[in-house]
């Protein structure tokens, strides 16, 4: 479980603390880069996916791209494609040593679109009605290259199984490393994150890495998104809501201070 994490940037050394409870939320800031992770147990993959249902409703969004690994005209996005390209929000392809691990296939030294959901090293498709995912096959990174979508500010997806064997998970975005995410722990396998990462700028590309440090302690992806999201406006009504609550609090301190 997420008990310290580690943010390195720039030669920035900066630190979280979550409890060590079944759940997690962190939310780190760095280099103009704010990225929010929400840590649920497999069991609670329902839960997961309301967290990007109320993502999505919170968001006022435009140029909306979706990957879920399950095909479309740009590839054919069956089970087996290794490295896809020209998929919904860019292309795939691994980094590091090749994979070791037990559910590595091929010779480990691509990404691979998998459906087999029974597996029981802990990753599987996040979709309701089943499908694929994206499998980093067990080596040390998987390089999501991000161009041709026209401007967006902000990236969400699905992480799964990260960690489980007990190596150190980072997330560079651009040139800002949010390094060991797990902080060095063994995380519960099958473990589900909801990555939401937001820009201080829209862009037209970018590139994301996602590593491990060790080629037997695979992850997966899902359920990819980029767009240009601004948070929905708060209606009048509530700002003078807040303005009254915030009234209530002052007058309840001045009678505090009066009766002393």
């Amino acid at each position: 479980m997420f008990d310290r994490v580690r943010l390195f940037a720039g030669g920035v050394l900066a630190a979280a603390v979550l409890t060590s409870s079944a759940a997690g939320a962190l939310t780190l800031t760095e280099g103009g880069i704010t990225m929010n992770i929400d840590r649920v147990d497999r069991s609670a993959l329902a839960t997961a996916r309301l967290m990007k249902d109320d993502f999505l409703a919170s968001q006022t969004v435009t140029n909306l791209h979706v990957e879920t690994f399950s095909g479309h005209k740009a590839w054919d996005g069956t089970s087996g494609t290794s490295d896809p390209q020209n998929t919904n929000v860019g292309s795939f392809s691994a980094v590091g040593a090749a994979g070791t691990g037990k559910s590595v296939v091929n010779d480990g030294r691509s990404t691979e679109v998998r459906s087999d959901s029974t597996m029981h090293w802990g990753r599987y498709n996040t979709d309701l009605l089943g499908g694929n995912w994206l499998d980093s096959n067990d080596n040390k990174g998987m390089k999501w290259e991000i161009s041709g979508l026209g401007s967006f500010n902000t990236l969400a997806f699905f992480v799964l199984d990260a960690a489980d064997v007990g190596g150190k998970f980072s997330i560079k975005v651009g040139d800002t490393r949010f390094s060991d995410l797990a902080s060095g722990q063994r995380l519960a396998n099958g473990n589900i994150h909801f990555v939401r990462i937001a820009l201080d700028a829209a862009v037209d590309n970018l590139t994301v890495f996602l590593r491990h440090d060790r080629t037997n302690d695979g992850f997966g992806v899902d359920g990819m998104m980029v767009g240009d999201m601004k948070p929905i406006p708060l209606p009048p009504a509530a700002f003078l809501l807040i303005g009254g609550l915030a009234a209530l609090g002052g007058l309840r301190r001045r009678r505090r201070t009066a009766t002393v």
